[in-house]
């Protein structure tokens, strides 16, 4: 089941520098809220602090609160292993485990965590590509190398594997960058049918893509979280100049 999250006074630092700066921001369920600003201005800092990533960088410290439900993600009850089933990743560029089939890429983490079985798994495996939108197009390659497929194809495996351990959230850090068009707009048609039933936050360079995918858009500046609404009045009625000035082409 989606669910929301929330950040009150966020901060994340990396040693005495901060990147992230007092961020408050609620992300309501079954949308997409697309995070977008300048290179460096914090947008995939935010990101990985909603499923406490930044716990394998030493330097890194995270103040304020995150709450994933009624649920403090930096909580002494929480465990980050079990959150990252919950908040799901998606990375830049493509990362399917190489060594593995594609398969295998779907079924290692509810095998590990003990979610499916047997049978299970198969229909498992089936139900997730299918939401990926990948079946029909390996179903009869399932043993084959992941390596195997296209970019965009090895992308939707990535989400595909997210979506496995049944994620309340999915984030996505600029999932079609890397991607040529045609890859690119699978992407965003998946996105558009995955919010029906997940919390996505996506972090995109694309306005335009931002425009098409998103239902609320926050723009970052600096570390700070400079205006955050619906996507259509903060394209169209920035309340802020340096919004405007981002969006119109005027930095950035």
């Amino acid at each position: 089941m989606a669910e929301r999250m929330t950040t009150r006074q966020l901060t994340v630092r990396f040693g005495n520098a901060e990147a992230v700066r007092r961020v408050d921001m609620e992300i309501p369920p079954r949308s997409v809220t697309a995070i977008i600003g300048p290179s460096g201005c914090g947008k995939t800092t935010f990101l990985r602090a909603l499923n406490r990533m930044h716990d394998f960088t030493p330097v890194a410290r995270v103040e304020g609160s995150v709450r994933l439900g009624d649920r403090e993600i930096y909580g002494n009850g929480m465990n980050p292993v079990e959150l990252r089933t919950r908040v799901g990743m998606v990375f830049q560029r493509p990362n399917p485990f190489p060594t593995m089939s594609i398969r295998q890429n779907v079924t290692y983490a509810p095998k590990r965590h003990g979610l499916a079985r047997g049978p299970e798994l198969e229909e498992l495996v089936e139900r997730v590509l299918r939401q990926a939108a990948l079946w029909d197009e390996v179903k009869d390659r399932l043993d084959h190398s992941a390596t195997s497929l296209s970019g965009g194809q090895q992308q939707r495996l990535c989400i595909a594997r997210a979506l496995a351990v049944e994620p309340q959230v999915l984030l996505m850090d600029e999932p079609a960058s890397a991607l040529d068009p045609t890859a690119t707009q699978k992407i965003e048609d998946l996105i558009y049918d995955l919010k029906q039933e997940y919390t996505i936050v996506i972090v995109t360079h694309n306005m335009q893509q931002a425009g098409r995918v998103s239902d609320h858009t926050a723009f970052f500046y600096m570390g700070h979280l400079i205006e955050y609404g619906a996507t259509d009045d903060l394209f169209t009625n920035p309340r802020n100049e340096r919004t405007e000035a981002y969006i119109t082409g005027r930095f950035g």
